[in-house]
């Protein structure tokens, strides 16, 4: 949020509005950073208990990736992280920036439906909820449906590699 606005000003100075927006911002400094270190502490545990239920939905998907299980928790614990670090800063378009329209790029290379993807970020935003304190969840939400939303927005693939979903 602040380095958004330091690269947005026009004038030497930033407006009352600006002003206001930093001081909102500020305000919330502690409760971001103690946020962030729950998020981060919850990161493993979060990625555990998506993988548990997408194995549970999508029980043939190892047949059509062989580590895909294990390369799937690595990247939701990342994932995690990275909706913290953009829930710190107060703002999506840096994490967009460097991170999301990459990741989305490998998610369509490698044939994830958005079925598959949908059910995975259900999964995630509901352990989000289950793992965090209510506080660190509702600073953290915003920055978690943001890229749930942006990442499911994918093509059908031309040769699904999910397998059949369980009901």
């Amino acid at each position: 949020m602040i380095a958004r606005l330091l690269n947005r000003l026009d004038a030497a100075y930033p407006s009352a509005d600006d002003r206001a927006a930093v001081d909102s911002y500020l305000a919330k400094a502690d409760a971001r950073r103690a946020a962030l270190d729950e998020v981060r502490r919850a990161a493993g545990p979060v990625a555990e208990q998506i993988i548990a239920g997408m194995r549970t939905k999508y029980p043939q998907f190892a047949r059509h990736r062989t580590n895909g299980f294990e390369k799937g928790q690595r990247d939701m614990a990342l994932l995690t992280n990275m909706a913290g670090n953009a829930m710190f800063l107060g703002e999506d378009d840096t994490l967009d920036d460097m991170f999301t329209h990459w990741y989305k790029t490998i998610l369509k290379g490698v044939h994830m439906s958005p079925q598959f993807l949908r059910d995975t970020f259900d999964l995630w935003l509901a352990a989000l909820r289950g793992q965090l304190s209510a506080g660190a969840f509702a600073l953290l939400r915003p920055h978690a449906e943001h890229l749930a939303t942006v990442l499911s927005d994918v093509p059908v693939p031309a040769r699904d590699e999910t397998g059949p979903r369980r009901s």
